[in-house]
This record gives C-alpha cells, sequence and structure tokens, in this order.
C-alpha cells in the first residue's frame, strides 16, 4: 500500500484523511481509479503487482489550504494533496484535478 505522510505533525488530522482519502478511492468508478493511476503516476494503467510499482507511490499531505487542487510528482509516484476541511473538499478537489488533463504535474 502506498505511504501517507505529513508535512506537519498531527496524528489525529493524519488518522481522518487517510479514512477519508480510501473512502473516497473506493467509491469511484473504473475511470476515475484510472485517471487517478494516471495523474499521480502517469502509468495509463495499474501494473500487475503492487512490486511492479517503481517507485512506490506515496502522498504528502500539505498544510490546510481549502482553495488548492492536489499535484503530483509523477517521476516519484507522489500525490500532494492540502489537508482539506471536510472529506466532501477532499473529494471534489481530487476529482477536479485528475480530470483536468495536464494539470498538476511538478
Amino acid at each position: 500500500s502506498s505511504g501517507i505522510n505529513a508535512e506537519y505533525g498531527n496524528p489525529e488530522k493524519m488518522t481522518r484523511f487517510k479514512k477519508w482519502f480510501w473512502s473516497i478511492v473506493e467509491r469511484m468508478s473504473a475511470t476515475e481509479k484510472q485517471e487517478l493511476v494516471y495523474f499521480w503516476t502517469s502509468s495509463p494503467a495499474l501494473p500487475a503487482t503492487e512490486e511492479a510499482f517503481q517507485p512506490v507511490p506515496s502522498v504528502t499531505i500539505r498544510p490546510s489550504s481549502d482553495h488548492q487542487l492536489p499535484t503530483a510528482n509523477t517521476c516519484i509516484s507522489r500525490l500532494y494533496i492540502p489537508s482539506y476541511s471536510s472529506k466532501s473538499i477532499l473529494k471534489s478537489k481530487l476529482l477536479i484535478a485528475i480530470k483536468t488533463e495536464g494539470f498538476g504535474f511538478v
């Protein structure tokens, strides 16, 4: 599974974020999941095994900002997501980011 870490230390927010993030991903359509993988890793599809991911995808939680969209560094398969104030904001910002081709690559 991918690593999720924060640029600041707040274990309670980390736990909440992980629950929100994976709950959102689990409810995504197959197309949305494919768009997320592409946005996150620049790979058009999931590899056959977790070991085939090079490098292993990870998530960095950035300081709170409900106004910024998630970004990704596809060279290192890292997704950068602000610590949003609600699950609904996380979902809407993530979907906007993955559906906007060419946006968010750093």
